[in-house]
This record gives structure tokens, sequence and C-alpha cells, in this order.
């Protein structure tokens, strides 16, 4: 069991971090701007404070969720609180890739050093590979290409802005030298889907 954690979860929706059961005790914010109530970002951080005050004195195991409905932009820009984990699943996507390197900069502003950035991505490596190998006149094209055009498009008011693979990861995370790759998994099986990557970064 990990010790306990604060965790920030971009654009999570229902989505919960995969190892969330690996601690002892957390501190979750779900970010969402899609969320239709919550806590208030502005309350967050004095949240943040009364749960590491009551859980020593409480001495069992205390965790807090919390959901908030605010751009993801916004939130990093102007929160107080530097977390001890970032994660970022099938989001990083939805950033065009003018606001890639800013995007990049406030997930290091808001990550303790030594702290990880856990994202899982679209692998567009894999989704070439897709469409280099379909045959449109097979009879199962139609369910195949759904999922093919829905990960390189998405729909009209989330469209998918920026394009991932492995190599992508590394450049892009490490041209600042903000962050070090622990760990990227190529073929990462996600909602029941074999097409993306899961990244694990560093703060350095």
């Amino acid at each position: 069991m990990k010790e306990d954690v604060s965790i920030l979860n971009l654009g999570s929706g229902k989505v919960v971090p995969l190892d969330l059961h690996d601690y002892r005790s957390y501190f979750l914010v779900n970010l969402d701007s899609g969320y239709y109530d919550g806590v208030q970002p502005s309350e967050v951080f004095s949240l943040f404070e009364t749960w590491v005050t009551e859980r020593p004195l409480m001495n069992i195991k205390s965790s807090r969720t919390l959901f908030v409905k605010e751009d993801a932009f916004n939130f990093l820009e102007k929160y107080q609180l530097v977390f001890d984990k970032i994660v970022i699943y099938r989001f990083l996507e939805h950033i065009p890739k003018k606001s890639i390197l800013y995007f990049i900069y406030l997930l290091a502003c808001s990550l303790k050093r030594g702290g990880v950035v856990d994202c899982i991505v679209p692998n567009y490596n894999v989704l070439a590979g897709r469409i280099l190998k379909e045959d449109p006149f097979d009879k199962d094209f139609e369910a195949e290409d759904i999922i093919t055009t829905y990960e390189l498009l998405n729909e009209p008011e989330s469209p998918h802005c920026s394009i991932w693979t492995p190599a992508r990861i590394r450049k892009f995370f490490m041209l600042e030298k903000r962050f070090s790759v622990v760990e990227i998994d190529n073929r990462f099986v996600f909602d029941g889907r074999d097409i993306y990557l899961r990244a694990l970064l560093e703060r350095i």
C-alpha cells in the first residue's frame, strides 16, 4: 500500500485513476468542464488543507474525492495546490498542437518534483496501421472503421486536435527538460480497445 497522495484527474468524466486502490489515502480532484455541478475551484485548496490537517488526527484511512467543473487550462493557471500525481486519460489528444508545450509547462508547474503524469492517449502508430491494413469490402469493416474514425477525429464538439505516438510523447515532454520518461506501453488496452499508449512521465 502506497502513502497518501494528492491526484488531479484532468478531463476525467466518470473515469478514475487506474491505480487508485493502491493508495492508503488520497485527495482526488476530478476535473471536467462537462460536469453539471460540483465543488467550486476556489474551494479546492481549503478542502485540501482540511484533509491534510484532519488525516493524522483521525489516524484512519481518510480519502476525499471532489468533482470540479472547470476548464483544464483555467484550473492549471490559477490553482495553488501542487499535486503528487496528474492523470490525463484520453484527454491529451484534445489539446491543440499550438498549445501542447504550454499545457506541458502547466502540468510541470502543478506537479511536485518526483511526481508523475499518468497519460493514456490514442497511439497514431496503431491507428495508421489499422488504416493501411483495412479492407473496406470486408464484412467487419464498418465496426472497425467506427473505432478508427472515432479515435482519429472524435465528434465535432470535442475534436481530437493533436497526434500522439511514443516518439512524440518523448519529444514534447522531454523537450524543455521538465519531464523524464519512466515507461511507455505502446499497445495499452483501455475501455476494451487496444489502440492506446500509456506513458508514465516523472517531473524532474
